[in-house]
């Protein structure tokens, strides 16, 4: 007889030892940050293959503006994750749903600011990064589509892997982000 899915949650919760469950947890979940970090990469490599080391460079100064996104993402995802975890434990379904919608909404609001914000104030960001003028331009290439253009989608799709992983899917939230990550791998290709 096959289990339902909200018995195989509560069965990672309430009946696994501690280590079982955290890697029943942990792992995908770090599966899923080392296909964020190999996107990363992948840009690098890509952009390296032009034998530019100023596109190289304008695209590595970028990198801290990108951790603030995930870090942005994290600020819902993971908050809101906590939060409709500790709801459902109690069985408050339509509080987490709640809590859920607006976590969405909040990362939806936080991207769409933070991605205005940096295309409005690019040239001061790109020179408080420490871009010059064998940078400049390359930087702002890769703000506009990683940052002012990609940062929504980022956002959104970690605010949604961090909701899921909060209700026991960590094999799915991870699945999520690897097929997204893969996407845009090979979308550089």
């Amino acid at each position: 007889m096959q289990t339902s899915p909200i018995s195989e949650r509560e069965n990672i919760f309430q009946n696994l030892p501690v280590p079982s469950a955290l890697r029943k947890m942990i792992v995908p979940a770090v599966t899923s940050q080392l296909i964020v970090l190999i996107y990363n990469m992948a840009d690098t490599f890509f952009v390296g293959k032009t034998n530019n080391p100023y596109m190289v460079a304008g695209a590595s100064l970028i990198l801290p503006v990108f951790n603030i996104t995930l870090c942005l993402a994290g600020l819902a995802g993971i908050g809101g994750g906590s939060l409709i975890s500790r709801l459902l434990g109690q069985s408050r379904e339509d509080e987490a749903r709640r809590v859920s919608a607006f976590s969405l909404y909040l990362g939806l609001l936080i991207a769409a600011l933070f991605a205005a914000g940096i295309g409005i104030f690019m040239e001061p960001v790109l020179q408080l990064l420490g871009a010059g003028d064998n940078t400049y331009q390359y930087a702002r290439q890769y703000v506009t589509c990683v940052i002012v253009i990609g940062g929504i989608p980022t956002v959104l799709s970690n605010v949604l892997s961090n909701l899921i992983r909060s209700i026991g899917r960590s094999k799915e939230a991870s699945a999520g982000i690897i097929l997204g990550g893969l996407l845009n791998i090979a979308a550089d290709c």
